[in-house]
């Protein structure tokens, strides 16, 4: 019990040393994801009622991603010229735009638009975001520092089901996405009281002119991905296979309990617990500094395996929830390792690192949902949860070479 008292206490100091700059932009981050915290539970089956199969789900999903993945080497490298704060702010003010797009979206057609539009902003937000985060975080506490900002979010995103399912038993779906661009005007509110974490070295113009010609594009960015050499390629696929994993799951689960029967109370209880988990990557983030990266990776990756699988078997609601639980929880012990891998990586060059990595995130955010839907229309449901368990497999694998 001492041992406990001696733990929560070390949090608590911890907490207190932390940034405030960090601090605001936690809870920026926080308010933004609070608004699609409530959407994305539902957001699946929204969109089955909208298209005739799994496989055309999946591709609506997964849209969002690959546009992302596209540009988002793109940002980083103009981030490094032009400075956080201003693309965080732009993206931020975007989605006035997008929320309302959503709440008009009758066909395929319109649900491909709004999925380009947000990708592009969605990657003016995290990219700035994550790097932000790097660039304030001492070399000894990249990790902790990463789980702390993706904590906020992820405390959001367990408590906003619940408030979607009070939402949608009220009044509809379509009626939440109202509420992004509201969220996301106080975000961006509070960011504007936050100092740059660099100096910018260009004006906007200048630096989009800088990205396309001097730096040739994506030509730069790639040579110095290239020049972390194996330990990059070990990252990318670890990043690349548990982040995939994660897309299969939030995209999936829903759908699962939709089709035995389960309730909207019981599919927001499900994703509420999803996340709950990541609400303490700032503790395993610690956890890393002590029992090291390699041992965190495989225990997570081997829970993630085993409770996937087990997906595979569960037919009522509350198998459903321990499993996913427990698979999460994997994942979430993957995250921070990842994360901290990246900061060590980064250096000089961290809107660029951050860019690359949140590239490898966005194509496995792409992959994952539209490998999900075809499977399931070829197989069912449950067999989307033996690829997730296969794919954390090799991640434990890799682990081992770290």
């Amino acid at each position: 019990m001492h041992d406990t008292f001696k733990e929560v206490h070390k949090i608590e100091k911890n907490l207190k040393s932390v940034p405030k700059s960090l601090k605001l932009l936690s809870l920026a981050f926080l308010i933004y994801s609070f608004s699609w915290g409530m959407i994305l539970p539902y957001f699946s089956i929204y969109l089955k009622s909208i298209v005739p199969n799994y496989s055309q789900v999946g591709f609506i999903i997964s849209l969002m991603s690959i546009v992302a993945a596209v540009i988002s080497i793109f940002i980083g490298d103009l981030i490094d010229k032009v400075g956080r704060k201003k693309i965080l702010l732009f993206a931020f003010v975007n989605y006035l735009i997008i929320g309302p797009i959503y709440t008009v979206t009758h066909s395929i057609g319109a649900l491909v638009a709004a999925r380009v539009y947000h990708g592009v902003a969605a990657v003016g937000i995290w990219i700035p975001g994550r790097t932000y985060v790097r660039d304030i975080s001492p070399a000894h506490k990249k990790s902790e520092y990463m789980g702390y900002f993706y904590t906020a979010s992820a405390l959001a995103y367990t408590i906003g089901p619940v408030f979607g399912a009070l939402v949608i038993t009220f009044f509809d779906i379509k009626s939440l996405f109202y509420v992004v661009g509201f969220a996301a005007i106080i975000a961006a509110a509070i960011v504007q009281h936050i100092p740059d974490s660099i100096k910018p070295k260009r004006s906007i113009t200048q630096g989009l002119k800088d990205v396309m010609f001097k730096d040739k594009f994506i030509a730069k960015e790639l040579k110095d991905y290239t020049d972390e050499k194996s330990i990059g390629v070990k990252v990318t696929m670890i990043s690349f296979l548990s982040k995939m994993s994660s897309a299969i799951l939030v995209m999936t689960v829903a759908l699962y309990i939709n089709s035995i029967g389960g309730n909207l109370w019981q599919i927001g209880l499900v994703y509420s617990l999803m996340y709950l988990p990541f609400i303490f990557q700032f503790v395993f983030g610690e956890m890393v500094e002590t029992v090291g990266s390699r041992k965190m990776l495989t225990t997570g990756a081997s829970l993630a395996c085993v409770f996937f699988a087990s997906l595979f078997f569960a037919n009522n609601i509350i198998y459903i929830l321990i499993f996913t639980l427990f698979g999460s929880t994997g994942l979430a012990m993957v995250a921070p390792v990842v994360s901290g891998y990246v900061s060590q990586m980064a250096k000089e060059n961290n809107g660029e690192i951050t860019g690359i990595y949140g590239a490898v995130a966005d194509m496995a955010a792409f992959t994952g949902p539209l490998v999900a839907g075809l499977i399931a229309d070829m197989y069912g449901l449950n067999f989307v949860f033996i690829f997730a368990a296969i794919a954390m497999s090799f991640v434990i694998g890799i682990a081992r070479w770290m």
